[in-house]
């Protein structure tokens, strides 16, 4: 099993209760180097703890707006801001194309937690907005890494990628009010299958894989005409 630095926040290691791993992680960190500047926190882990962090944005996401629906706007920029992290990782760790986009969105994000906080937004297709885009970008960069992966021969990342993509993706639909299409749908459960069932001792079919991540990112591209048409009459 492969070690790999991850740049994530403090916050969403204060609730940890295995703080002996923190310590071993902090103590791996300075034999790798130096914390980055820019980075809310630093721990070195291993990808069987990364893997299940994979949805935490998903996670916010989802919170950010039941909390919004019940006029709970501290809650809900707290959550917002926690999603934040994520994408300002994935940006720190993405091609300049997108890049470019996780780093608008973590922008327009931003701006949004400011207003929640301050009660100035009340309109609701506006977060649903922010958050969309928010998570097709999050499904682009995943589908990304997923394709990357596969090119290294890496197919269970590749799957656990591809999965958070799907993920992602949902999330960015139900916010535009978007419905895929039946054989999509279908995809996006076998893809959750397998993500959940990858291990050490079980993959998935080399052939299989490059099919789904072919067809993901039909989906990607998809669901993003769709989100700039909706941002003109909604957003």
């Amino acid at each position: 099993m492969r070690t790999t630095s991850f740049a994530v926040a403090s916050l969403l290691f204060a609730s940890m209760t295995f703080m002996g791993m923190a310590d071993t992680a902090s103590a791996k960190a300075k034999s790798i180097g130096e914390k980055p500047a820019d980075s809310p926190g630093w721990v070195v882990i291993e990808e069987d703890w990364w893997y299940p962090l994979r949805f935490d944005p998903v996670d916010a996401f989802d919170s950010a707006s039941y909390h919004f629906r019940r006029n709970e706007e501290t809650a809900a920029a707290n959550e917002i801001d926690r999603a934040v992290t994520w994408l300002k990782y994935a940006a720190g760790h993405a091609m300049p194309i997108t890049k470019e986009k996780l780093d608008a969105a973590v922008t327009d994000l931003k701006s949004l937690s400011g207003d929640l906080r301050s009660g100035n937004l009340a309109d609701a297709a506006r977060l649903d907005g922010a958050l969309g885009r928010a998570a097709h970008v999050l499904a682009e960069w995943h589908f990304f890494k997923a394709k990357e992966s596969y090119g290294k021969g890496e197919e269970g990342d590749a799957a656990q990628n591809l999965e958070a993509a799907v993920a992602h993706l949902q999330h960015a639909a139900n916010s535009a009010h978007y419905q895929f299409g039946t054989d999509t749908i279908t995809l996006f459960e076998t893809i959750r299958r397998d993500g959940r069932t990858i291990s050490e001792t079980k993959t998935i079919d080399n052939n299989v894989l490059g099919k789904n991540i072919d067809e993901v990112e039909k989906a990607v591209k998809e669901l993003a005409e769709t989100l700039k048409k909706t941002s003109k009459t909604r957003f």
